[in-house]
């Protein structure tokens, strides 16, 4: 399903209280056979020492021949309903887990302490996380097509890139039958990737529609596959149009 109603900016008001969360996450041993049975066996997993509303890991696959590129992918998001709008409520979008692809070229090594401290080599991590947390944290959803920027004004995600916010959007390098967990009690999870994108970017797709970038990001080959220094489709489309 994607989004049912007409492009908006939402500003949050201040988060909800900390709840703090102990122990693994309720979806985690679901979540990995999921992993493991339609990506790959995860070689790492990047655990959360103190938790905030959920508990959020993020699940490392590692490179392989046919899959030259690390795969990263939360649980923890799931284990609590999201607040969604009553227009949609229960159809199927409560749940929700992110993913995104790094190079193989990306440091992650076993034991990696990943914090604030690290952010300019772990940020792809750090932002699954606040990504995962931010709709518990703010009584909210996420859903495709749904953004987020580094700040009012943006800024960028890291020193080594200009790109500077995020959007939702269907896996590509994922099979299609990764996309959808159905669980015993009838309810879904739905598996989403977290793109970066430049402040160009963002504005096309809230003055456009996340279709139009979709579209561009078919033409020039942009997926969930993080290039820091990536073409910027919504400055190229820009310049073609003068």
């Amino acid at each position: 399903m994607k989004w049912p109603f007409q492009s908006r900016v939402v500003r949050h008001a201040e988060p909800s209280p900390p709840e703090f969360v102990g122990g693994d996450s309720p979806s985690l041993e679901l979540v990995v056979q999921h992993i493991k049975t339609h990506v790959g066996d995860p070689a790492t997993v990047i655990h959360e020492i103190a938790s905030e509303y959920v508990h959020v890991d993020v699940h490392v696959v590692a490179p392989r021949p046919e899959r030259d590129f690390y795969t990263l992918i939360t649980s923890g998001m799931s284990d609590a309903p999201m607040t969604v709008p009553k227009q949609v409520r229960g159809k199927g979008v409560e749940f929700a887990e992110l993913m995104l692809c790094l190079p193989n070229t990306w440091t992650l090594d076993n034991y990696d302490v990943v914090s604030s401290k690290t952010s300019e080599k772990d940020w792809p991590v750090l932002w699954l996380r606040q990504l995962a947390r931010f709709p518990h944290q703010y009584k909210t959803w996420f859903w495709w097509g749904h953004s987020m920027p580094n700040g009012d004004p943006a800024v960028p995600l890291a020193v080594e890139t200009e790109l500077c916010g995020w959007v939702l959007m269907e896996p590509k390098l994922v099979p299609d039958a990764f996309k959808l967990l159905k669980r015993q009690d009838g309810s879904q999870i739905v598996f989403f990737a977290a793109v970066p994108v430049y402040r160009e970017e963002m504005s096309i797709k809230i003055a456009e529609g996340t279709e139009k970038l979709e579209e561009l990001f078919e033409e020039f080959k942009v997926t969930e596959l993080i290039d820091p220094t990536r073409i910027n489709v919504g400055a190229k489309a820009s310049s073609t149009r003068q």
